[in-house]
This record gives C-alpha cells, structure tokens and sequence, in this order.
C-alpha cells in the first residue's frame, strides 16, 4: 500500500528543466538589441555572429561570464556542440539555438569528455565486438574535429593579435617621426634668429671712426672728402701750363 503510493508520488512529480547558465546568457547576450554592434543573430536567424571579438571579451564577457577570455567562451561553445560556420568571421550555429526559440535550448547537451583508451580496452577485452569496428565509432573521429576547430580558433586570434600589434608599432613610429621632425624645424628657426641677433650685435658694436676708415679703405668718401684732393691736383696742372 505504501510502496503504490510512494510509486504514485514519484510518477506524479513534474520533471523540471534547468537550463545551463552558459546556454541561457549566451542567449541573452546574443538578443539583447543594444549588443547588436559587439554580437547579433545572422541572417536566417539560425545562427549568431560576433561582430567584435575585442569589444565582446573587454565589455560583455565580464557581465555576462565574470572572465574577458574569448578563446575560453569559444571553447564552450564547441562543448556544447556548435560549429563555425564561416571562416572569415565568428559566426557559430547549433540546431537548438534560433531566434525567437530560447524553448529549445534544452536540447542542447554538454559533450562529455571522450575515454577514447578505456573504449579501445573494452572493445579488446569483449570477443563478442567486432574487431573491425573503427575508432572514430568511439568518439575520436569528433574529438579531432573538435581540436582541429580550436587550433583554427587559435591561429586566427594569433593573426589578429599580430595585426593589431603592428598598426600599434606603425603609429608610435610615426608619432615619434613627427616629434624628431618638429624639432628638427624648431632648431633651424633657433639657429636662424641666433644668426640674426649676431649680425645686428656686430653692426652695432662697430665705432664711427672705424666705419669711415674701412669706407676709406674701400675707396667709398663722400664729396667733400675729394675736394682737397681735387684742388691740389688741379693747381700742379696750372703750373707745369
């Protein structure tokens, strides 16, 4: 009697589903309009594209999953089975992951991890399997795919950490151009109005007398200058007359 209705009591229990926070904010995160600069669904509404890596780890990781690494959330997402679907940008897509459907997202299962040696090892030590059986029926075949779409994941962050770095280098060089040229500029003008104040220092300190006496010496005299010159000239020509 009890033991029916205890059977009775466990059958009536409502099974409740509780969806892996990393499925529900990634959701949230991803159709939340004022984020649909950073991240937004693509076209079709079956999948989602991270427009900005940069922006995603520094601004919206931190507040959805308390961490900034975009390779770690990356790597959750193939955990649970999505794929990237075009090379040329971050865009991931899972069957259980649509517009509008966040119902499905129960569907949606944590891979578990592939003991690939124990499998081999069962299958060995059991005669009734056949011994043709392939690995990749126990789970490598999935596993290598899933290394071979991390290490793509990997170089592709590498390439633009590499591009970043050099626009950086690129700018500071040419900052530091204009500063060695700026200086460049402001020692001619130094060394220009350096020359002007000397020059105008010498015709100053030159006496009077020195002044006449160089003109002399160069055979520049005024007209009063030559008259006596003239006249004593001019009085041993009437003589000799």
């Amino acid at each position: 009697m009890d033991g029916g209705v205890g059977g009775g009591g466990a059958a009536g229990v409502a099974s409740v589903c509780v969806l892996p926070p990393f499925l529900s904010k990634t959701y949230d995160v991803v159709d939340d309009p004022a984020t649909d600069l950073i991240v937004s669904w693509g076209q079709g509404n079956k999948t989602f594209v991270v427009w900005n890596p940069q922006e995603f780890a520094r601004d919206l990781l931190p507040k959805y999953f308390k961490h900034n690494n975009f390779s770690s959330f990356v790597r959750q997402l193939n955990t649970y089975g999505f794929r990237k679907v075009d090379m040329d940008r971050w865009e991931f897509a899972n069957d259980g992951f649509l517009r509008g459907q966040k119902h499905l997202l129960k569907n949606i299962n944590r891979r578990k991890p592939t003991h690939a040696y124990g499998h081999t090892k069962s299958v060995l030590q059991n005669p009734s399997v056949p011994s043709c059986v392939e690995e990749g029926n126990f789970g490598l075949e999935e596993e290598i795919e899933r290394l071979k779409r991390d290490k793509n994941i990997l170089i592709q962050e590498l390439v633009e950490l590499m591009q970043q770095q050099q626009q950086t280098i690129y700018h500071q060089l040419q900052a530091f151009s204009n500063r060695i040229q700026g200086i460049e500029q402001c020692q001619r003008q130094m060394l220009s109005l350096l020359a002007k104040v000397m020059h105008n220092k010498n015709n100053q300190s030159i006496p009077e007398s020195s002044k006449k006496k160089r003109l002399s010496d160069e055979g520049v005299l005024d007209s009063e200058n030559f008259q006596p010159s003239i006249s004593k000239a001019a009085k041993s020509m009437l003589i000799q007359m």
